[in-house]
């Protein structure tokens, strides 16, 4: 059984704290969050609530360290986790600078404990299933891909952390770069990048707002075009949205319909996929946490490891830096298209 110590209680402690309990190899043995109440919420019989995470690190019985804090202090904790011999399960984006995130990574290898990110998406039933279906060829080439992900500003987080850009990195880091591991992790790396963004606003009413769109140039030729909104206005639904146009047809997906994931061609229009698959299948951050806490207990390559986290980042930063430049970032290859 492997023992698991959750550092912050907010939102994605609670979701990771409700994932341990489905799981039947990992037992959630102590939360830690400075305010005691949040965490004492999320414990369940026999599971610790502490202040101080160091208590967490100094606990020779916990193997894991789940670190649910706002990501700019993720630097720091991940790198005492490694020091204290724990494999640490991170939440993205892994960190707001390559610097950073590389010494994280490179702190876990020295100490050999893995090292997971939480990039999700790749969870999903439906983005894990294009995967499969794109190596059908039943579209064709894949040529051009249009996502979508957003809802209204998360005005939710403690101090409203996710209001300072310091802190979170704004939508394209934080909430875009979901789509940019994702479609990575489909298509491979990006040549290019470009990005519009409205900027942080305050409206007339006291609510903030941001709202982005990205183009990427992959190296292998294909174009995406990424949007990411903080701009809905309070009590939207979040939703996602993707289409993946080949030379032979299209797949599109839809978080408000019905049959998310659909196959066009010109034969006409099916399901790609029923989701769920089974009744018995894990929501997505319960699988996600299931494959790493399997990759420890059988030592192998974690599901999303840190130099993958990486990748994402700088295309994240690439994105966030063309924005603000009103220029094209380019990340390899030659400048000639």
């Amino acid at each position: 059984m492997i023992k698991v110590g959750l550092i912050g209680a907010g939102t994605m402690g609670r979701v990771h704290s409700a994932a341990y309990g489905r799981l039947a190899n990992a037992q959630l043995t102590t939360i830690c969050d400075l305010r005691p109440e949040k965490a004492q919420k999320l414990a369940g019989p026999g599971v610790k609530v502490v202040t101080d995470y160091r208590e967490i690190l100094e606990d020779p019985e916990i193997d894991v360290v789940d670190v649910c804090l706002p990501t700019y202090l993720h630097k720091e904790v991940v790198l005492e986790a490694a020091a204290a011999g724990k494999h640490v399960f991170c939440e993205k984006p892994i960190a707001l600078s390559i610097e950073d995130a590389k010494d994280m990574v490179k702190a876990c290898e020295q100490a050999n404990v893995k090292l997971g990110v939480g990039q999700v998406v790749r969870f999903f039933p439906d983005y894990a299933k294009v995967r499969d279906l794109l190596a059908t060829g039943r579209i064709g080439d894949p040529k051009v891909i249009r996502t979508s992900r957003g809802g209204s500003f998360p005005r939710w987080s403690e101090d409203n952390w996710y209001g300072d850009y310091t802190k979170s990195g704004g939508p394209i880091v934080d909430l875009i770069i979901h789509d940019f591991d994702w479609l990575l992790w489909l298509f491979g790396p990006v040549k290019r990048v470009f990005a519009k963004s409205v900027g942080k606003q305050e409206t007339p009413d006291g609510e903030l707002l941001d709202h982005a769109l990205v183009t990427l140039r992959f190296e292998n030729g294909i174009i995406a075009h990424l949007e990411g909104s903080w701009a809905q206005p309070v009590g939207t639904p979040f939703s996602t949205s993707f289409e993946i146009a080949g030379t032979k047809g299209l797949y599109e997906y839809s978080k408000e319909q019905a049959t998310p994931l659909l196959l066009r061609t010109a034969q006409g229009e099916e399901m790609a996929q029923f989701v769920p698959e089974s009744p018995l299948a894990l929501e997505p951050y319960t699988a996600q946490l299931k494959a790493f806490i399997e990759a420890v207990v059988e030592d192998t390559e974690v599901p999303v490891p840190g130099q993958e986290a990486i990748v994402a980042l700088e295309v994240a930063l690439a994105a966030r830096r063309a924005a603000e430049t009103g220029e094209v970032v380019w990340l390899g290859g030659e400048q000639n298209d």
